[in-house]
């Protein structure tokens, strides 16, 4: 026991040296995810944006002592004259000991890090958790974990360092009677002065089965969280209190309740689940320094306060031949923005500054009707059709703002599926949406507009011995009408109408060699509208041509493959005669090539083609992409 004592001590006080930072608002003590032994990497590079994203998770499970290790790193670079790198990089390390089977202890470190080189309000930001900690369980579906440990957190180059203490509690399904019950509970302080972050959290869940056939379930949840945030601060207040930073508290407060009823899926050929839910939000700023000898509106802090109630229908009907589904969901949503007044300031500062905060209140009712049906005609016929409607209406009890509308949303769907044999099958779909968007007041009814879609779709797969092959026709046009457009220059009706081909190919040359093809052709038009008389007057003609034919070959768990890749797109635009001429073309082509290897504990895949590219004006440049992953089962 005492060589366990000093191995914790040694791996406590040297993990925040070892390890890189990550930023989580509370612990994890669960080593579940440390059970997998894999390692990945994927690099992948695309025009001038480059990513890297490496995992490894390993552990060691034996019968008296766990140990587990997980790193996810994240970098992306973008070079666009300037460079902007990304990196985000997280890294834990438990340990636990068995003393006994209801006692554990432990150790864990998890370490974060977030850089990023833009100028933006936090553009880094890591901490170093470092914590003891003892799981309890004095039943098998109750379990207790307090802890304590050291917290090293650095946010724009500032460094606080303190106390971490907190405690979890587990009941997982626990029958009282004729009730199951499942609750969670988790309480975390980190002391870093002058900042303190807290973490609150509690929920609870009764389910109750009145027969085999009917549940119901109760549940509600509470939280509150506290963050403290470093800030630049102004010269007056940094010579005030002597601080080169101010501090913000952000400290939101969720709490909500909700019932739900349904019953079982297999019992009955009609399924049905009713819930209503009431949810209220707060978040709440505070600023820590604050100049109250020159106070304006940006002196004053603020308070959110959001009210939800929430109600939700579902219906399930199945047969042999028949499926039928209707989801009817209605929500009603307030959110109010207040100013916080401070008994030094000017009341007409306030008043002016709790004006622009009332500007943003706002309510809303949000209903939407989800409908999708199955139907078998036949062995060889399927019928499927679905439809969706929305409305929201969106109000704001300020005079001053008027986003006040109403919103309407209809997509309806309707496809048709037909299995001639084991080779062909063909599908044909027609699909079709109305947005309708109305504000109500006048200084914002010139954005009153009407978007109609209509798609037809064709197409057919083919699977031979030798042959594979899928094909899909499209025609689609979206026709979008402004009420007021001669009163506003920068709102017009547009119609926009296009055409296109796919095609997915793979024939089986010889053995494990295959041809493929993959392609599509895209013909697009776009014009002014009027939709009284529905004519159009075309102003740009866009042409968009893909080709990828590539020789393979595919053996066991090895995948080769070379080819060329073609690009194309020309757009055109009209002359008084409506007579179409060439505006910009970009043509690419290059080599292009791929391979994905399979071992029974390590998978390599590469994908990668370089391009001439090349323009109208015969401007000429070259560009490579590239894609490679490892994926190693440890």
């Amino acid at each position: 026991m005492k060589t366990i004592i000093k191995l914790y001590i040694v791996f406590f006080f040297s993990s925040t040296v070892l390890f890189s930072q990550t930023i989580n608002d509370s612990l994890n003590f669960n080593y579940t995810k440390y059970q997998t032994n894999i390692f990945t990497t994927a690099f992948e590079k695309r025009l001038n944006t480059y990513n890297l994203h490496s995992l490894l998770t390993y552990s060691v499970n034996k019968e008296k002592y766990f140990l587990g290790f997980d790193e996810n790193y994240y970098s992306s670079l973008v070079n666009t004259g300037t460079k902007n790198i990304r990196d985000e990089q997280s890294l834990s390390l438990i340990g636990e000991y068995k003393y006994s089977p209801v006692l554990q202890f432990g150790v864990l470190s998890q370490n974060n890090i977030y850089s990023n080189d833009r100028k933006i309000a936090i553009n880094e930001a890591s901490s170093i958790h470092s914590t003891i900690f003892t799981k309890y369980s004095p039943i098998d579906q109750l379990n207790i974990i307090p802890y304590g440990g050291f917290s090293i957190n650095r946010q724009v180059n500032e460094d606080d360092r303190g106390a971490l203490y907190g405690a979890n509690l587990k009941l997982d399904r626990y029958n009282i009677s004729e009730f199951q019950v499942s609750s969670v509970l988790n309480f975390q302080n980190e002391d870093i002065a002058p900042r303190r972050n807290t973490n609150r959290f509690g929920s609870i869940q009764i389910k109750n089965n009145f027969d085999l056939d009917l549940t119901n379930l109760i549940s509600a949840d509470y939280s509150n969280s506290r963050k403290d945030f470093y800030f630049e601060s102004d010269s007056l207040t940094s010579s005030l209190f002597n601080i080169s930073k101010n501090i913000q508290s952000r400290v939101e407060d969720r709490f909500y309740i909700q019932e739900r009823i349904f019953n079982s899926r297999y019992n009955s050929d009609l399924y049905f689940d009713l819930s209503g839910r009431v949810s209220l939000r707060s978040i709440d700023r505070n600023t820590k320094f604050k100049n109250l000898s020159n106070i304006d509106q940006s002196t004053f802090d603020s308070k959110i306060e959001e009210f939800r109630l929430e109600f939700s229908g579902i219906t399930e009907y199945r047969s042999e031949s028949f499926f039928g589904r209707i989801k009817i969901d209605y929500s009603e949503r307030d959110e109010k923005h207040n100013a916080k007044n401070i008994e030094e300031a000017n009341q007409i500062i306030y008043d002016q500054r709790a004006e622009l905060e009332n500007r943003k209140n706002n309510n809303s009712e949000y209903t939407t009707v989800a409908m999708l049906g199955n139907y078998s005609i036949s062995n060889k016929d399927n019928l499927m059709f679905s439809l969706f409607h929305r409305k929201l209406i969106y109000n704001t009890p300020s005079k001053d703002n008027f986003d006040d509308r109403d919103e309407l949303l209809s997509i309806f769907r309707l496809s048709y599926l037909r299995t001639f044999n084991h080779l062909f099958n063909f599908f044909i779909n027609l699909e079709g949406s109305f947005n309708h968007i109305v504000y109500v007041f006048a200084e914002r009814s010139s954005n009153n507009n009407i978007r109609r879609v209509l798609k037809l779709s064709s197409g057919g797969e083919f699977t031979g011995a030798k042959l594979y092959s899928k094909n899909t026709f499209e025609v689609s046009a979206n026709y979008t009408s402004y009420d007021f457009e001669d009163i506003n220059p920068n709102a017009r009706s547009f119609s926009f109408r296009q055409f296109s081909a796919k095609d997915s190919t793979s024939l089986n040359l010889f053995n494990n060699v295959f041809l493929d093809f993959s392609g599509y052709v895209k013909l697009s038009e776009q014009g002014d509208f009027v939709w009284d008389n529905f004519s159009n007057n075309p102003e740009r003609y866009l042409a968009e041509f893909y080709l990828e034919p590539m020789l393979k070959i595919k053996s066991g768990g090895v995948r080769l493959g070379a080819g060329l890749r073609v690009f194309s797109l020309q757009t055109f635009r009209y002359n008084k005669n409506n007579e179409k001429f060439l505006s910009n073309r970009y043509n690419s082509i290059g080599p292009i090539t791929n391979f994905l290897i399979r071992l029974p504990n390590v998978d390599v895949s590469l994908q990668g083609w370089y391009e001439f590219i090349s323009n109208e004006e015969n401007v000429k440049r070259e560009l490579a992409n590239l894609s490679l992953s490892v994926y190693w089962r440890i």
